[in-house]
């Protein structure tokens, strides 16, 4: 079967299950024959190998199945930079740069000349996309991440290898590893994507792949947002800012959260390119 013929046989059997399925099969085809897209179009009539077709069988079985592409090729691009993920980590989301966006922004306003290395923690980091991408982009800082799963641990620290940054990784719940290690100072930025879906928006048969772990905020969404800030009050930490991956319709309710802990805190909304509230900046 060539190139050609392998578009006209699949493409049929994708496009209701897939919203790009002419997509899916360039980037399957190019995982199969590794090579880039372009030489798909360049070498159309060239047939494959057995067992070119057999993989690509196999992966196009998986992706069928509703698995997304992520997980088939093992990595994800975020921020202009690499990462491997696995059924351990969250896919990194688009909407997710919006966070990291905030945080640099805020770095190069508020510590561009810092004579020492402000600490920036990632709160339950997954595959570690955000710290990671932060410490691609910032100076003058020390990069922490705290995480409770063991598996998406090592995740993170095969990203922060791939990437060559350095970053601390602290297993535990949320900040109580901070603690722990007794690194609670004052002075430092706190930045999280917390599980914020509600049990039941996380049933949606589109997440059926993703650990539900990193995915479930609880009956209202806000289950962890509850324990970071009972966490804050009882350790008394006094953070220079904090930045929160938020749900569209989560601002307010979370303000409220906020205040009772930190009530001198100031917030701003920031949305993401699809005009959804997607950030939550507290600051002092």
């Amino acid at each position: 079967m060539t190139i050609k013929q392998i578009f006209s046989e699949y493409f049929p059997k994708l496009k209701h299950k897939s919203l790009s399925p002419f997509l899916d099969i360039e980037i399957i085809l190019s995982k199969t024959l590794n090579k880039p897209k372009e030489y798909l179009y360049e070498y159309s009539e060239k047939k494959l190998l057995t067992k070119q077709l057999t993989f690509f069988k196999k992966l196009f079985s998986r992706r069928l199945k509703g698995e997304p592409i992520a997980y088939i090729l093992g990595y994800k691009e975020f921020y202009n930079l690499n990462f491997k993920v696995n059924k351990n980590v969250l896919i990194p989301r688009p909407e997710t740069e919006v966070l990291v966006d905030k945080v640099i922004k805020y770095c190069q306003e508020k510590i561009p000349n810092s004579q020492f290395q402000i600490p920036i923690i990632d709160i339950g980091t997954g595959s570690g996309c955000i710290i990671i991408s932060l410490a691609k982009n910032i100076k003058n800082a020390k990069f922490f991440a705290t995480e409770i799963s063991v598996n998406a641990l090592k995740v993170a620290k095969q990203n922060a290898k791939l990437n060559n940054v350095k970053i601390n990784f602290l297993k535990g719940n949320l900040l109580e590893p901070i603690t722990n290690y007794k690194l609670l100072i004052t002075n430092y930025i706190i930045v999280a994507n917390l599980p914020y879906l509600t049990t039941k928006e996380v049933n949606n048969p589109i997440l059926k792949y993703e650990p539900k772990v990193a995915l479930d905020g609880g009956q209202g969404g806000l289950k962890y947002f509850y324990e970071l800030f009972d966490q804050i009050e009882k350790f008394a930490i006094e953070p220079k800012a904090i930045f929160l991956e938020i749900g569209y319709n989560q601002a307010a309710r979370i303000k409220k959260i906020v205040k009772k802990v930190l009530p001198e805190y100031k917030f701003e909304v920031k949305k993401d390119l699809s005009g959804f509230d997607r950030v939550l900046k507290i600051t002092k």
